[in-house]
């Protein structure tokens, strides 16, 4: 029976239930209530209502809880999107994001880089759109979410002829100017192996460019170079152990 209820009964007690006055008079204090002293139902009906009045304000509520858990937009390539895990749940960023408490806006796409995109036929099957567009316009895209953090983890598919030392300062600075308010994290340039040259030069010239700008350098390393079974069947992308491992070493760095 409610709370409610059991106050409309009390108030509308029918007559013959109103207790009677004890012989030789006395106080209300004194009389009964169906074998209670009337004082333990006062007392009694002076809890129940206090409770009802603070009990909510000491149950936090679901919208105070999600409001606590800080907005955290992730840009980045394939990796960072979670291909080769076979449920979205289970990509690095996801996981990482269960673990620290946070509400993950992923926006990475596939094939994009600090300055590669994916245009014409090959984007759907990249990035799902019409167009995969590089981690400088994800940038722009996500700052009307006003994260608390931010977390850029890409290059690959930067690797190449051409240095894109260029697109990577743009990106930051672009990055420093969409996010005012928000922690920046960036992460070295994944591979699917043992890194080469090229792709240790560029993770360089990536954490030369975010420290830059301030934001903090998490040195996970190549997670992917430590062990077999850790890739998806293509050979490039991580599967589901092979994202777990970057989500351990992000974890690490983290703390």
């Amino acid at each position: 029976m409610s709370s409610a209820r059991r106050s409309h009964r009390v108030s509308g007690v029918p007559r013959w239930s109103r207790p009677a006055r004890r012989p030789g008079g006395g106080g209300w204090w004194q009389r009964d209530w169906g074998g209670m002293p009337l004082w333990g139902v006062a007392l009694s009906a002076a809890a129940i209502g206090a409770l009802l009045v603070g009990g909510p304000a000491l149950r936090p509520s679901t919208a105070a809880e999600e409001t606590a858990s800080p907005i955290v937009v992730f840009l980045g390539d394939s990796y960072t999107a979670g291909v080769g895990a076979s449920d979205p749940s289970l990509s690095w960023a996801s996981r990482v994001g269960e673990a620290e408490g946070w509400r993950v806006r992923n926006l990475a796409r596939g094939g994009t880089g600090y300055a590669s995109r994916v245009t014409g036929e090959g984007a759907p099957g990249a990035c799902g759109r019409a167009e995969c567009p590089p981690f400088v316009e994800m940038a722009r895209e996500g700052a009307a979410l006003i994260p608390d953090i931010v977390v850029v983890s890409g290059g690959r598919n930067d690797i190449g002829d051409a240095p894109v030392d260029a697109e990577v300062e743009a990106f930051f600075e672009a990055v420093a100017t969409a996010y005012p308010g928000s922690r920046i994290y960036v992460t070295d340039v994944l591979w699917h192996g043992r890194a080469p040259d090229a792709v240790r030069r560029l993770s360089r010239v990536v954490q030369r460019d975010a420290q830059a700008i301030g934001a903090t350098w998490l040195d996970i390393g190549q997670p992917l170079a430590g062990g077999d079974g850790l890739l998806a069947p293509d050979g490039i992308h991580p599967n589901d152990a092979g994202h777990e491992a970057i989500a351990r070493a992000v974890i690490a760095a983290l703390d």
